[in-house]
């Protein structure tokens, strides 16, 4: 295997750290009462599923940083659609 580029590494960086705050948020919202229990499984399977994956797959730069956004918009449409 060849040497990661700094642009990977970034991007892997920052995917993990949309990774957390979405993690952050979801516990929040827990704790806060704002959303059901369910809701609470659901979003917390989703960021391990995505963490996870996103840390085996990190060298694909652009399908990582599209995960990580992707959760973070899934999280916060469905927060208010169940909070609502």
């Amino acid at each position: 295997m060849s040497q990661p580029s700094p642009r990977q590494v970034l991007y892997a960086l920052v995917a993990g750290g949309f990774d957390i705050v979405v993690a952050v948020l979801v516990a929040g919202a827990a704790i806060a009462g704002l959303v059901p229990a369910w809701w609470t499984v659901v979003s917390s399977l989703a960021v391990v599923s995505v963490a996870a994956w996103s840390a085996f797959n990190w060298r694909r730069t652009a399908v990582v940083l599209i995960s990580a956004i992707g959760l973070f918009v899934a999280w916060t449409i469905g927060t208010l659609i169940v909070a609502g």
